[in-house]
Protein backbone atom coordinates (compact mmCIF):
# COMPACT_ATOMS: atom_id res chain seq x y z
CA UNK A 1 0.00 0.00 0.00
CA UNK A 2 2.79 2.56 1.27
CA UNK A 3 4.43 1.90 -2.46
CA UNK A 4 1.43 3.09 -4.33
CA UNK A 5 0.76 5.99 -2.33
CA UNK A 6 4.34 6.77 -3.27
CA UNK A 7 3.84 5.74 -6.80
CA UNK A 8 0.55 8.18 -6.56
CA UNK A 9 1.43 10.99 -5.09
CA UNK A 10 3.14 12.77 -8.60
CA UNK A 11 0.73 12.06 -10.48
CA UNK A 12 -2.35 13.38 -7.51
CA UNK A 13 -0.31 16.60 -7.39
CA UNK A 14 -0.37 17.18 -11.10
CA UNK A 15 -3.64 16.59 -11.32
CA UNK A 16 -4.47 18.62 -8.11
CA UNK A 17 -2.17 21.59 -9.07
CA UNK A 18 -3.86 21.23 -12.79
CA UNK A 19 -7.41 21.15 -11.01
CA UNK A 20 -6.70 24.38 -8.59
CA UNK A 21 -5.21 26.13 -11.73
CA UNK A 22 -8.23 25.79 -13.56
CA UNK A 23 -10.63 26.00 -10.34
CA UNK A 24 -12.15 22.61 -10.82
CA UNK A 25 -11.14 21.11 -7.70
CA UNK A 26 -14.73 19.40 -7.39
CA UNK A 27 -14.99 17.86 -11.13
CA UNK A 28 -11.29 16.51 -10.92
CA UNK A 29 -12.59 14.72 -7.40
CA UNK A 30 -15.69 13.17 -9.11
CA UNK A 31 -13.97 11.91 -12.21
CA UNK A 32 -11.00 10.40 -10.19
CA UNK A 33 -13.26 8.70 -7.75
CA UNK A 34 -15.12 7.14 -11.31
CA UNK A 35 -11.52 6.06 -12.37
CA UNK A 36 -10.65 4.70 -9.09
CA UNK A 37 -14.43 3.16 -9.10
CA UNK A 38 -13.56 1.91 -12.30
CA UNK A 39 -10.27 0.33 -11.73
CA UNK A 40 -11.27 -1.24 -8.58
CA UNK A 41 -14.08 -3.57 -10.27
CA UNK A 42 -12.28 -7.24 -11.05
CA UNK A 43 -12.55 -7.36 -14.64
CA UNK A 44 -11.14 -3.98 -14.76
CA UNK A 45 -8.20 -5.24 -12.33
CA UNK A 46 -7.46 -7.87 -14.64
CA UNK A 47 -6.99 -6.04 -17.22
CA UNK A 48 -5.34 -3.47 -16.30
CA UNK A 49 -2.40 -6.00 -15.01
CA UNK A 50 -2.73 -8.13 -18.17
CA UNK A 51 0.68 -7.10 -19.86
CA UNK A 52 -1.11 -8.68 -23.18
CA UNK A 53 -3.38 -5.73 -23.09
CA UNK A 54 -2.02 -2.67 -24.83
CA UNK A 55 -2.34 0.48 -22.96
CA UNK A 56 -4.31 2.13 -26.31
CA UNK A 57 -6.97 -0.64 -24.95
CA UNK A 58 -6.63 0.03 -21.76
CA UNK A 59 -7.43 3.32 -22.32
CA UNK A 60 -10.54 2.59 -24.68
CA UNK A 61 -12.17 1.04 -21.89
CA UNK A 62 -11.70 3.68 -19.71
CA UNK A 63 -13.08 6.38 -22.24
CA UNK A 64 -15.63 4.04 -23.50
CA UNK A 65 -17.49 3.97 -19.76
CA UNK A 66 -16.77 8.13 -19.18
CA UNK A 67 -17.51 9.13 -22.67
CA UNK A 68 -17.40 13.12 -22.62
CA UNK A 69 -16.90 13.15 -19.26
CA UNK A 70 -13.24 12.44 -19.80
CA UNK A 71 -11.45 15.28 -20.74
CA UNK A 72 -8.68 15.95 -22.87
CA UNK A 73 -6.72 16.90 -19.51
CA UNK A 74 -7.88 13.72 -17.54
CA UNK A 75 -7.29 11.21 -20.95
CA UNK A 76 -3.31 13.05 -20.28
CA UNK A 77 -3.15 11.94 -16.66
CA UNK A 78 -4.27 8.21 -17.86
CA UNK A 79 -1.72 7.86 -20.91
CA UNK A 80 0.92 9.01 -18.55
CA UNK A 81 0.13 6.64 -16.33
CA UNK A 82 -0.21 3.89 -18.96
CA UNK A 83 3.11 4.58 -20.29
CA UNK A 84 4.92 3.96 -16.91
CA UNK A 85 2.98 0.74 -15.96
CA UNK A 86 0.49 3.13 -12.96
CA UNK A 87 -3.18 2.57 -14.33
CA UNK A 88 -3.24 0.29 -10.91
CA UNK A 89 -2.61 2.72 -9.07
CA UNK A 90 -5.31 5.18 -9.78
CA UNK A 91 -7.34 5.06 -6.69
CA UNK A 92 -4.60 5.82 -4.53
CA UNK A 93 -4.26 8.95 -7.25
CA UNK A 94 -7.89 9.32 -6.55
CA UNK A 95 -7.24 8.99 -2.08
CA UNK A 96 -4.13 11.34 -2.60
CA UNK A 97 -6.10 14.27 -4.30
CA UNK A 98 -9.17 13.86 -2.35
CA UNK A 99 -6.67 14.71 1.03
CA UNK A 100 -5.14 17.58 -1.02
CA UNK A 101 -8.57 18.80 -1.98
CA UNK A 102 -10.01 18.58 1.81
CA UNK A 103 -6.73 20.33 2.58
CA UNK A 104 -7.03 23.26 0.65
CA UNK A 105 -10.59 23.64 1.40
CA UNK A 106 -9.42 23.66 5.28
CA UNK A 107 -11.48 20.71 5.84
CA UNK A 108 -10.84 17.92 7.94
CA UNK A 109 -12.68 14.30 8.08
CA UNK A 110 -12.79 12.77 11.26
CA UNK A 111 -14.14 9.43 12.45
CA UNK A 112 -16.14 8.98 16.11
CA UNK A 113 -17.13 5.98 17.34
CA UNK A 114 -18.95 5.91 20.38
CA UNK A 115 -21.01 3.28 22.25
CA UNK A 116 -24.09 5.01 21.99
CA UNK A 117 -25.68 7.84 19.82
CA UNK A 118 -24.66 11.27 20.99
CA UNK A 119 -27.15 13.69 21.55
CA UNK A 120 -27.40 17.17 19.37
CA UNK A 121 -25.86 19.09 21.78
CA UNK A 122 -22.85 16.30 22.38
CA UNK A 123 -22.21 16.42 18.68
CA UNK A 124 -22.46 20.44 18.33
CA UNK A 125 -19.78 20.46 21.36
CA UNK A 126 -17.68 17.74 19.57
CA UNK A 127 -17.77 19.76 16.15
CA UNK A 128 -16.67 23.21 17.87
CA UNK A 129 -14.28 21.30 20.17
CA UNK A 130 -12.76 19.69 16.94
CA UNK A 131 -12.98 22.86 14.93
CA UNK A 132 -10.84 24.57 17.08
CA UNK A 133 -8.46 21.78 17.41
CA UNK A 134 -7.77 22.05 14.15
CA UNK A 135 -8.41 25.12 12.53
CA UNK A 136 -10.86 23.90 9.75
CA UNK A 137 -14.15 22.94 9.05
CA UNK A 138 -14.33 19.42 10.37
CA UNK A 139 -16.72 16.46 8.54
CA UNK A 140 -17.60 14.19 11.42
CA UNK A 141 -18.73 10.60 10.55
CA UNK A 142 -20.34 9.19 13.68
CA UNK A 143 -20.88 5.38 14.25
CA UNK A 144 -22.05 3.51 17.22
CA UNK A 145 -20.85 0.43 18.65
CA UNK A 146 -22.41 -1.11 21.68
CA UNK A 147 -19.41 -3.24 22.47
CA UNK A 148 -17.53 -0.25 23.47
CA UNK A 149 -19.25 -0.08 27.04
CA UNK A 150 -19.46 3.55 27.00
CA UNK A 151 -17.33 6.49 26.05
CA UNK A 152 -15.65 7.52 22.48
CA UNK A 153 -13.20 7.23 20.29
CA UNK A 154 -12.38 10.00 18.03
CA UNK A 155 -9.56 9.69 14.83
CA UNK A 156 -8.76 12.52 12.71
CA UNK A 157 -5.84 11.50 10.76
CA UNK A 158 -3.02 10.15 12.48
CA UNK A 159 -4.39 11.39 15.29
CA UNK A 160 -6.64 9.48 17.63
CA UNK A 161 -8.19 9.85 21.25
CA UNK A 162 -9.69 6.93 22.95
CA UNK A 163 -11.34 7.12 26.13
CA UNK A 164 -13.53 4.11 25.45
CA UNK A 165 -14.48 1.39 28.27
CA UNK A 166 -12.86 -1.05 26.60
CA UNK A 167 -9.47 0.67 26.50
CA UNK A 168 -9.90 1.77 30.21
CA UNK A 169 -10.06 -2.15 30.98
CA UNK A 170 -7.57 -2.93 28.79
CA UNK A 171 -4.78 -0.99 30.13
CA UNK A 172 -6.23 -1.77 33.41
CA UNK A 173 -6.11 -5.81 32.68
CA UNK A 174 -1.87 -4.80 31.24
CA UNK A 175 -0.95 -2.60 34.97
CA UNK A 176 -2.49 -5.48 36.80
CA UNK A 177 -0.66 -8.25 34.66
CA UNK A 178 2.55 -6.82 35.20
Amino acid sequence: MAELITTARPYAEAAFNFAKEKNQLTQWSDLLNNLALMAADATMAKLIANPSVTNENKLSVFAGVLGSDLTNEAKNLLVAMAENGRLSAIASVAQLFEQLKIAEEKRVKAYVVSAMEPTVEQKSNLSAALNSKFNAEVDIEYQVDQSLICGLRVKVGDWVVDNTANTQLQKLRAAIAN
